[in-house]
């Protein structure tokens, strides 16, 4: 099997950082159905989804689940206990996929689910009915929950590639529902690979304040996708700019590039080629009246440094290069701004997708 589809997860449990932001929050169900559309990419005959209970606190009970009308079993039962902390893998079914396709994932969770394992940036809607049942319509929500991945029997071998960073790789900025990420449109510029997003918003590098921390979450999530062969790495924006906005501990360079050392070296254990990407310009974005000199000196030296690759990665994706306006480098450039001054829009999602595609070497 190789993945066509993933996402990162967040804790069931909102941090006390996180409540201060527009993230959407977590959320528990019983006796409800949480139905969920991913863009699945390649070409095979079946397909396999997973369920993540990563963070849960108690036993998830998946009482059923349908794929796009077509019955989903687990060990050849309709119903299945994903244990706290683990995942579930489902037995393959029938899905021709040629190209590109929507996927429909309806699961039904007929006991009480405590506070969800989930994503919260899904740029797709997710509906949730009463009781159990896959019919459209419900209520809306823009966090994915529980689905962690789904993969595709394919005849032959091809790379897989995991996008790892921040809410830049996660696509927040771009249009919602247009599958229009960094991720997707790299998927598009190497049709012979496989990528995968393991993008969450608030991401650092070296601490925990907004998910798990990126050397952690390396460590555990990119060495675990079936089939991994490639991984390109997008973090540290958070760690520079977020002491800015919030009352979080600043970190220095020498915590930073041991950090992105930590990731080369696990990408070397598991024979993972892996590029690492500068950090992007975020000029404008800081509250009114804040001085980002100190934290654009830390950029500049960051970015120099991961420019020499002293850490050793395969190669560099100069992110910083393709997205800064020449006017400001301190700043993105106009035509590439969501509008935040942080984040890319569709065409700076472009612009990222380009200058990685040039490094891949697939």
């Amino acid at each position: 099997m190789t993945t066509t589809w993933t996402a990162a997860y967040r804790s069931a449990m909102v941090s006390p950082f996180e409540s201060m932001t527009l993230v959407h929050g977590p959320r528990g169900f019983a006796d409800q159905t949480v139905r969920q559309v991913v863009r699945v990419r390649g070409e095979g005959e079946r397909l396999r989804v997973r369920f993540s209970n990563l963070y849960g606190a108690r036993p998830l009970v998946v009482g059923r689940v349908v794929a796009d009308g077509a019955a989903v079993t687990f060990g050849g039962g309709a119903r299945v206990t994903v244990g706290a902390g683990e995942e579930a893998v489902s037995d393959p079914f029938a899905f021709p996929l040629k190209g590109e396709a929507d996927l429909t994932v309806s699961a039904y969770l007929p006991e009480e689910t405590g506070p969800a394992t989930y994503h919260p940036f899904a740029l797709r809607t997710t509906w949730i009915t009463s009781g159990d049942g896959d019919a459209p319509g419900g209520e809306e929500s823009e966090s994915g929950f529980f689905l962690s991945g789904v993969d595709v029997a394919a005849e032959a071998r091809r790379p897989v590639v995991v996008a790892f960073g921040d809410s830049l790789t996660d696509g927040v900025g771009t249009t919602p529902g247009a599958d229009r990420r960094y991720p997707d449109v790299l998927a598009r510029l190497v049709p012979g690979a496989s990528v995968v997003n393991l993008g969450i918003s608030g991401n650092r590098l070296v601490s925990d304040e907004f998910g798990e921390r990126g050397v952690a979450r390396f460590a555990r999530e990119v060495p675990a996708v079936p089939g991994v062969t490639h991984a390109v790495v997008q973090v540290g924006l958070n760690d520079i700019g977020m002491p800015v906005v919030f009352d979080v501990p600043p970190v220095t360079f020498d915590e930073l590039t041991a950090g992105y050392r930590a990731i080369a070296e696990t990408a070397a254990r598991h024979g993972i080629t892996t590029v690492v990407a500068t950090v992007t310009p975020f000029g404008g974005a800081q509250p009114p009246g804040v001085d980002l000199a100190a934290e654009e000196a830390l950029r500049q030296r960051l970015n120099a440094w991961l420019r020499a690759n002293e850490a050793g990665f395969a190669a560099v994706a100069d992110l910083d290069a393709a997205l800064r306006d020449p006017a400001d480098p301190s700043a993105l450039r106009p035509d590439h701004d969501s509008g935040d001054h942080l984040h890319p829009d569709d065409a700076g999602a472009e612009a990222m997708a380009n200058a990685v595609a040039r490094t891949l070497g697939i």
